[in-house]
Formats: C-alpha cells, structure tokens, sequence
C-alpha cells in the first residue's frame, strides 16, 4: 500500500465512507479508489476533486504535509500585479513562475503554478 493510499484510506474512513460512497461522490468507479488504496494508482488525475471531497490538501495526499486549511472572511491579496486583471470568463488565469531577466512564454522556460479560480476586485 502507498502513502497517498494510507491517507485516502484514513480520511474516507474518518468521514464513513465506503470506498462506493466515496467514489460516488468523485462521480467515479469505486475500483478507482480501491487502486487508490493499494498502490496501484499514485498520481490520480482528479487528485485535486478528491482533496476538496476529503477536506484537505492535495500536498497532504501527496507528501503527508499538514492538512490545515486556512479559512479567509475576507479577500486577501496574495500577489501584487503590475497591470490590474480584468476579469473575462471566456479566459483562463494562471499563476507562472519564471527566471526573473527571461521574457515570459508559457511554451519556454515559464513553470505552471496555480490556476486562478477567483479574481476579487
């Protein structure tokens, strides 16, 4: 059994749950989760569905990092931008990282790293 198996186990049972019940709530087949479980799947492609299902952190499926969610009240701003965003829902934003002097191109040395799902203004 692997790492991420032992954590998805734990939480689901914590929770209650079968691994159908789980399943169902991931609108997937439960031997999805049963491969989850043994091992026989360490990199599932809705890691991220199943942290928000378990409440807790993908990084805490992953690597055991301390599940702590931080809940904020109110919008906090998370980076400062040089131009203002506006908003369009036909477009998707993402966070990027890239070597400071280099010109930004996604298909260059630019490293995706977050998606954002909300722009507060």
């Amino acid at each position: 059994m692997s790492e991420l198996g032992d954590r998805v186990r734990k939480l689901r049972k914590d929770k209650g749950w079968s691994q159908a019940e789980l399943a169902n709530k991931l609108r997937i087949g439960y031997m999805n989760i049963a491969n989850i479980e043994t091992g026989r799947v360490a990199n599932p492609r809705y890691l991220s569905e199943l942290a928000l299902v378990l409440e807790t952190t993908t990084s805490f499926l992953k690597d055991g990092i301390d599940p702590k969610k931080i809940k904020v009240e109110v919008p906090t701003y998370l980076a400062s931008l040089t131009d203002e965003i506006i908003y369009d829902p036909l477009k998707d934003y993402w966070i990027v990282e890239t070597y400071k002097d280099n010109k930004l191109f996604l298909t260059d040395d630019a490293c995706q790293v977050g998606k954002i799902k909300q722009i507060f203004k």
